[in-house]
């Protein structure tokens, strides 16, 4: 009988400190997406004073950019809609992923100020996070 409840305490112990980290991983994802829509909106400021010192202001690819940012930023609030409603993420995620891809190549394509690219490498560097949390391929 002694040798049933340790097995039980253990059963419940172990439970327990798995629930507790399924309940961490969860908050650390709730942080993660608003560093990464603090992060986004700071690239967002960035770019548009890089554009506005750069060759494409007032072009049709400054239209372009300018597009690819806002869908990106549609998806990052569609994903922390989902979030807050305990719904599955992979999907927005990958959206989410998507969107960054497109901006990841205009960029590759048009150097702009060194700002414009470090606060991007900190987007990134939040994606790459968020992909590792959700096992999905950041694929840039």
């Amino acid at each position: 009988m002694r040798y049933l409840a340790s097995i039980l305490a253990s059963v419940f112990l172990m439970a327990f400190v798995f629930s507790g980290q399924a309940v961490r991983a969860q908050e650390d994802v709730g942080r993660l997406l608003k560093q990464l829509e603090e992060h986004s909106d700071r690239f967002s400021k960035s770019l548009n004073q890089g554009l506005d010192s750069s060759p494409v202001n007032g072009t049709n690819t400054e239209d372009e950019i300018n597009g690819y940012v806002k869908q990106f930023e549609d998806s990052t609030d569609r994903l922390k809609k989902n979030y807050d409603k305990g719904q599955d993420n992979r999907v927005a995620v990958q959206e989410v992923l998507g969107r960054a891809k497109s901006i990841n190549t205009f960029l590759k394509r048009y150097k702009l100020n060194p700002t414009v690219s470090t606060d991007w490498r900190t987007v990134k560097d939040d994606l790459n996070r968020l992909a590792k949390a959700h096992k999905v391929r950041l694929g840039f």
